[in-house]
């Protein structure tokens, strides 16, 4: 990151791709690992 920039609209941005990146990389892991999958279903509840 070269610059620092602390607006509002960069910082929902961020924060907006990572969640995003958070979203798929759960999606994955719980196609990889099916006992994943099954804990993360159990915590929801």
């Amino acid at each position: 990151m070269a610059g620092t920039t602390s607006s509002p609209e960069a910082v929902k941005k961020l924060l907006e791709n990572m969640q995003g990146d958070l979203r798929g990389l759960s999606l994955e892991c719980r196609k990889k690992f099916p006992p994943v999958k099954e804990v993360s279903e159990g915590e929801a509840d």
